[in-house]
């Protein structure tokens, strides 16, 4: 989820309105990739405008595969640094315990609809299903976030991302067939389990560590995943906007 929230950041910057240019990009990615984030346990009623019929057929296609809720939750931090945006997540563990999943339904709001076509982010609703196992250090990815996620996940983790409008089974399918090939290969690998909420916390802070190291390591922001956001090479404008989100001197 944080990986569609930057894309969203890096938008804002590039459109650069009044008070908001490289330095406070930078600001907002440190906000982001800094402390640990705060997660919550809501109630669905909380989110008026969340689309509780996407979230439900989630849980009944999940749990039709043996996944097991744990959850609602909210991630505060990413409240407080969007509060126009908010949504919760609805958290899941397989039987297995080896692979844990998401649901969230993320409506942008006000100015961030014209910062997503901006980046050709043309759905206004973003429906997603993610599914992560850790193996030794390694998160293995799948999630319906292809041509909306384009930032270069960190060397940690292994992503595939399948168009927005994948079924949910085949997402399942897909992630779970992924762990058995990389099993199958190396038995020698054990993956986390995850049996319990505070399983899936754990996990999902592992990922923002890694995350935020690989955040740091680029300067908040690289060359080639500006340029994949244009479609094309940096203008002057955008070479010094850039040199402003990296800190580094004219």
């Amino acid at each position: 989820m944080m990986g569609l929230w930057l894309v969203v950041a890096v938008a804002l910057g590039m459109r650069r309105p009044r008070g908001f240019g490289g330095a406070v990009l930078r600001q907002r990615l440190d906000a982001v990739y800094g402390e640990p984030h705060e997660l919550v346990r809501v109630m669905p009623a909380a989110f008026p405008e969340a689309d509780l019929e996407f979230y439900d057929r989630a849980r009944t296609d999940l749990e039709a595969k043996g996944y097991r809720w744990l959850a609602d939750v909210e991630d505060l931090t990413m409240s407080r640094i969007y509060p126009q945006n908010r949504t919760f997540l609805r958290l899941f563990v397989d039987a297995g315990g080896m692979i844990r999943a998401s649901a969230y339904h993320l409506h942008p709001r006000g100015v961030v609809v014209s910062l997503l076509q901006l980046v050709q982010l043309f759905p206004r609703h973003l429906r997603v299903v993610e599914l992560v196992s850790e193996v030794q250090g390694t998160f293995v990815v799948t999630s319906n976030t292809h041509g909306v996620d384009r930032l270069e996940p960190p060397p940690e983790a292994r992503v595939e991302r399948m168009p927005l409008a994948t079924p949910i089974l085949e997402i399942i399918a897909t992630h779970e067939g992924r762990i058995r090939e990389l099993l199958r290969k190396h038995p020698e690998r054990s993956p986390v389990t995850f049996e319990t909420f505070e399983d899936v916390l754990a996990s999902m802070a592992r990922a923002h560590v890694a995350m935020a190291r690989h955040r740091q390591r680029v300067g908040g922001l690289s060359r080639d995943e500006l340029e994949r956001l244009k479609g094309r090479p940096l203008s002057a404008t955008e070479e010094a906007f850039l040199r402003e989100v990296q800190g580094k001197p004219e």
